[in-house]
């Protein structure tokens, strides 16, 4: 068992400077790869807080009462895109208006004291996941063609579902790009070492080795070139992270579990590099002896 480890510890320390570099390429890879988790997931955290909000606020004219307000959105609320529409009087969004910005109503109420000067309005809601920005764009438009309406105001929603598809897109190209270069990267550098050991390893073949004590240095390689390969391009991103905390505001950094993703794959990655670099070797240099 010690002559195992010990000879799995040699094969690793072969070639230093060709381990040492390909740490540094897995931990560029991994790296750039969480910039796109990170983009990926502070869009799904602004979309799932744009859920609250209505994506359309159709602001009503003064003219209209509530009655006829709540008969003219139960006929455009027929449309297939639009689930429900709720109606906020003109007190409500004063009252809103004074929780929001606080001082600044209190300041237009005593310039209005005889009216109201915030109008009624239509909260629209719709599918969001299935409706784009311009589906939205649309429906603002045909909603303020109608004379009962001033005005039609798109919340952002519908920019950040289409967004959040594109980032969807781009993270899952660059996911599998990042996996296809892992194992590419590990696996030339585990074959590099095990030419290093030519010698060494077809005198171990030739005095009886088994095929595990040949392969497993070739295992053991990737998992470590894996394992640190990904631990670093961590580390650098949460030094990234750190140094633009301040340009990033509320953004949180990626959760645990994200985290320990990565570095499992990375550890995975290695392992599969490392048995397809042992296969690689196997046929074209040890089926012959």
């Amino acid at each position: 068992m010690r002559y195992k480890i010990q000879n799995i510890f040699t094969h690793i320390g072969r070639t230093r400077l060709n381990n040492l570099l390909c740490i540094l390429t897995l931990a560029f890879f991994t790296l750039v790869l969480n910039a796109f988790l990170f983009n990926h997931t502070s869009v799904y955290k602004d979309l799932e807080l744009s859920e609250t909000v209505p994506p359309l606020v159709a602001f009503l004219n003064d003219t209209v009462i509530e009655e006829d307000a709540k008969t003219f959105a139960n006929q455009i609320q027929k449309q297939d895109k639009i689930l429900f529409i709720d109606f906020v009087s003109k007190e409500e969004n004063l009252s809103r208006a004074e929780k929001q910005f606080g001082s600044l109503a209190k300041l237009i109420k005593r310039v209005f004291s005889d009216s109201n000067p915030f109008p009624a309005s239509l909260e629209i809601y719709v599918d969001a996941s299935n409706v784009s920005r311009k589906t939205l764009e649309e429906i603002s438009y045909e909603i303020e063609s109608f004379s009962q309406i001033d005005d039609v105001n798109l919340t952002g929603s519908g920019i950040l579902t289409d967004l959040f598809r594109q980032t969807t897109r781009m993270t899952i190209a660059c996911i599998s790009i990042t996996v296809l270069l892992i194992i590419l990267t590990i696996r030339a550098a585990v074959i590099r070492t095990a030419r290093s050991r030519h010698d060494e390893i077809q005198l171990t073949t030739l005095i009886g080795a088994t095929r595990g004590h040949i392969r497993n240095p070739f295992l053991f390689q990737g998992l470590f070139l894996g394992f640190f390969g990904t631990l670093g391009g961590l580390a650098c991103f949460y030094m990234l992270y750190c140094a633009f905390t301040y340009q990033l505001g509320v953004l949180e950094f990626l959760p645990y579990n994200q985290l320990l993703s990565v570095v499992c794959t990375g550890v995975l990655l290695g392992l599969f590099a490392g048995i397809f670099a042992n296969r690689k070797y196997t046929k074209k240099h040890l089926n012959d002896i």
